[in-house]
This record gives structure tokens, sequence and C-alpha cells, in this order.
């Protein structure tokens, strides 16, 4: 029986086209989770799905969770998924709804290795690099308050760019931490894509080394921003959902997101 649980992220085109992300459980041939479809022009929309797997084939029958906001109902409807598993990573198929929609899909799993090759790169590391702006800073110190523990039992090395010493070629200790590093954390806020030197110099490394050397990246929305409408940044899956950013949320909530992270940190590397 094939295993496709995990999260799974890619686009649908048709007549809608948006970036799609499942999160998907399975029990024997029975799947069921959460899929959040980022529509730009409809809204962010939540469905629970239930459906099963035979063979390489399966079929996702998708309802519209109460979580997605009450303006967003009308827009969208029930959405049925007929897919097959092309690859251990990929999945392709057709979608249509009730309202009339329908189209194209393609996921892909964002956490099984694509290749040995990059299975090999990955081994052993267990750096996390973590990607922020300045303006950000007092969220950098809460992430590393929470990360801290991992690094006192030997679990994880952090590195982010305070490490950088006067006098040192910023590009090289970049490139060199990057190629240790497992894990990229990336804090997005508006500071973060106004920033030339994270989206000039910073993320095209990071980008490069996660197709290349199998670098996971984990953004985490810390305030409203244009991450959905970033080509290269929408196709990672975020923490938090991208309208619900850490800013909005109250103080407990925000520590909630920060203990989040350092437990999927902490379940990839901690074995």
């Amino acid at each position: 029986m094939k295993d496709i649980k995990g999260n799974w992220s890619g686009e649908i085109t048709g007549t809608n086209n948006a970036n799609v992300f499942l999160e998907i459980k399975q029990e024997k041939n029975n799947l069921k989770g959460i899929t959040r479809i980022n529509d730009p022009t409809n809204g962010v929309a939540i469905y629970s799905f239930t459906g099963v797997i035979d063979n390489n084939d399966l079929t996702l029958k998708m309802n519209l969770d109460p979580r997605t906001q009450l303006s967003q109902q009308g827009k969208h409807g029930t959405v049925t998924l007929h897919g097959t598993l092309v690859d251990e990573v990929t999945i392709e198929g057709t979608w249509s709804s009730t309202i009339g929609t329908g189209g194209y899909i393609v996921v892909k799993n964002t956490q099984k290795k694509r290749t040995s090759n990059i299975e090999e790169a990955r081994k052993n590391r267990s750096q996390v690099f973590i990607s922020y702006s300045h303006k950000d800073e007092q969220y950098l110190e809460r992430l590393r308050i929470h990360l801290k523990p991992l690094e006192k039992e030997g679990i994880i090395n952090v590195w982010d760019d305070t490490k950088i010493k006067v006098g040192d070629k910023w590009k090289e200790e970049i490139l060199k931490a990057l190629s240790e590093s497992a894990i990229a954390i990336l804090i997005i806020s508006a500071d973060f894509m106004n920033s030339d030197f994270i989206t000039e110099n910073e993320l095209p490394i990071i980008l490069e080394k996660a197709e290349k050397e199998g670098t996971r990246i984990l953004p985490v929305i810390l305030s409203p921003c244009r991450f959905l409408r970033d080509r290269h940044l929408s196709q990672f899956q975020s923490l938090n959902a991208p309208d619900n950013p850490v800013l909005e949320m109250p103080v407990i909530g925000q520590e909630a997101i920060w203990d989040k992270l350092s437990n999927v940190i902490e379940d990839e590397l901690g074995t």
C-alpha cells in the first residue's frame, strides 16, 4: 500500500489558478486531512477532506471548513479531486466543484527526499539557518529562546547573520552556513519582503540550496505581506496560515507558534 501521509504543496489550474497545500493523514487506504487553497482572486479557503487510495489512484471529497471566512462561503463549492501518484513525491490529477469550476492539480510531497543525492546531502546536518529582517529582531530573539533547549541538548546548531563578524565575507559565510543547514527558517513580514539584502542576496541562495541539497524551508508569517503573491515563496507551506500572522495573535498564541516551530525541528532532527 502506498504511503502518502504528510504535507503536499503545488497548484491548481483551470477555472481557478491558485496555490494549494494538503496535510494528509492516512490509516491503511483511508485518507483524511486539511486542504488550504490560496486563491489570489477569492482569498484563502480551508477544506476538510476524506478519501481513499487504491494502488496509485486516490479520490478526495473536500468540504468547506468552518474556519473559512463567511464572506468566502459563496465562492467555493464542495470539491472532488481525482489524482494519481505518478512517483513517490508527485500527485497529478483533476478537480471539480459543485459550483461548476474545475481543472488540473499537481502537488509534491514537501517532506520526502526527492532523490538519494538529496538524502545524502542532508545526512548528518543539524544546523538551522534563520533568515529575518533586522526590523523584526525582537522576534528572532523569542525564537532563539525556544530553540535554546535543543541547542543545549546538542540536537541542533542555530545560525543567523549575527554570527557574521566584522571583516568576514558575508556571502561566503552565508553559503557555508546554508551548506551545513538541514532547515532554513524564514521569519516573513513586509520588512522581510522589502529587504534588498534578503531578496537579492540571501533568499536566492536559500532557494537554490532547497532545490539542490534538500534544505527544508519553514516560513513563519509574522505580519500581513505579499507572501501568497510571491511565486517563489508561496510554493512552501507556512507554519501558520498567511491570514493568521503572528502579530495578530495574543502573546500566548505567539509563544505557541514558536513552540510549534521548535517541535517541528525537534521531530525532524532529533532522531
